[in-house]
């Protein structure tokens, strides 16, 4: 097994793909995700089924085989409190930020949540004819809003170091961190039990 951090959005995610390892059978695209369904809440965790993305006016999908699927939720629901949820998920190039797009996103796609990276894994996995897998925790619930942030926060050290001095932003700060603090841990525990599945 091997580990490859990537960066944020898809320009992140192409960064990483030389990284990959040329004999690799499974790729997986494991991280934090913004929920697009009501009642999903922070540290809920998401087997994707599918990846869907759009590229101009073209819709794309990517199934996750369901053995997969079935396999790494077994394992999931053994550990956690609430089960794992399995559903699409929408992999967008820009952060979906508003409620209303939220909303929007979810009538148009019926996903379960919004991430980054997902889709240029699944084309790297297609293109090597390799399974896809997609483990995503829930960070913001469907509504939250993050219109608050800085655009381009993804891509721009200028616009981190902008929130330091945005007195108006620190209230959702403050939200988004106990959030990735309740994320992280359930993405820890969560792997060591969906790891040892994928990997057998």
């Amino acid at each position: 097994m091997v580990v490859v951090e990537g960066g944020v959005g898809p320009n992140g995610a192409r960064a990483a793909l030389p990284a990959l390892p040329a004999d690799a059978s499974l790729i997986a695209s494991i991280g934090f995700a913004g929920a697009l369904a009501p009642g999903l809440v922070p540290g809920d965790v998401i087997l994707a089924s599918e990846v869907v993305w759009e590229e101009g006016a073209a819709l794309h999908r990517h199934a996750v085989p369901a053995a997969l699927v079935a396999a790494a939720a077994r394992a999931a629901a053994a550990v956690l409190t609430r089960p794992p949820r399995t559903g699409a998920i929408l992999s967008s190039p820009v952060v979906v930020a508003g409620v209303a797009a939220k909303r929007a996103a979810f009538d148009r796609h019926g996903a379960l949540a919004v991430e980054m990276e997902a889709a240029v894994l699944a084309e790297e996995a297609r293109a090597r004819g390799v399974p896809f897998f997609a483990l995503r925790i829930v960070l913001d619930p469907a509504d939250l809003s993050l219109e608050g942030l800085p655009p381009n926060l993804e891509r721009s050290w200028v616009a981190r170091a902008r929130l330091a001095t945005t007195p108006t932003v620190w209230p959702l700060l403050g939200t988004l961190r106990r959030h990735a603090a309740t994320a992280g841990a359930e993405l820890t525990h969560v792997l060591g039990a969906a790891l040892p599945v994928l990997i057998a």
